[in-house]
């Protein structure tokens, strides 16, 4: 049997304070591979992994709900029988049909928890996808809107180019028209002006 390690010790190997691998540990404790009770209460070698997984979720800054479901997907769910339903325990070492109803009432229940943290699960992902679609609608009428601005900045300035080409060729022509007026009036003689 492979030895077991205190909390204390976890967080020497892994370097995460351990106020921080208590708190993991109360929030993730199904998935941690654990004997004993309260302050005796020592983890088995591969609660190690498990415990890099949540902390490199917690870095990631996924919520307890994404990290669980990355635990379910890679690391065994451990089910405290006892306190899973005190219930079937009795004093007596005889195994009675009222042993058995509660068993199976216990594993129900079990059932239906899981059940339930998946749908929970389903629905907050179901939501988060709603966002995301809700998002990229957005973004795509942005984008659709930036391109029709675009499309009417450049007919403006393609509008504006015209006007001013049409506005300088007419001062052009009225300024060669004013010289044209001022030089034929330089060559007539004064007496052609004056009896004009």
């Amino acid at each position: 049997m492979s030895e077991l390690l205190s909390i204390k010790e976890i967080s020497q190997e892994l370097g995460i304070p351990q106020s921080t691998l208590r708190y993991y540990r109360d929030l993730f404790m199904d998935y941690l591979p654990a004997a004993g009770e309260g302050k005796k209460k020592r983890f088995y070698p591969e609660a190690v992994v498990v415990f890099q997984t949540i902390a490199k979720g917690m870095h990631k800054n996924k919520n307890a709900d994404d990290i669980a479901s990355d635990l379910n997907q890679r690391f065994t769910r451990f089910i405290d029988v006892n306190e899973a339903d005190e219930k079937t325990q009795e004093s007596s070492a005889t195994y009675s049909q009222n042993d058995e109803i509660h068993q199976s009432q216990a594993l129900t229940s079990l059932t239906q928890l899981d059940g339930s943290a998946i749908m929970a699960v389903i629905a907050s992902q179901n939501q988060a996808l709603q966002q995301i679609a809700a998002t990229v609608s957005i973004v795509n009428e942005q984008q659709e809107e930036l391109h029709n601005l675009k499309q009417e900045v450049t007919n403006l300035e393609e509008r504006l180019e015209r006007e001013l080409t049409n506005h300088f060729q007419l001062v052009d022509t009225q300024l060669r028209q004013a010289i044209e007026q001022r030089e034929t009036r330089k060559l007539k003689s004064f007496w052609q002006r004056l009896f004009a």
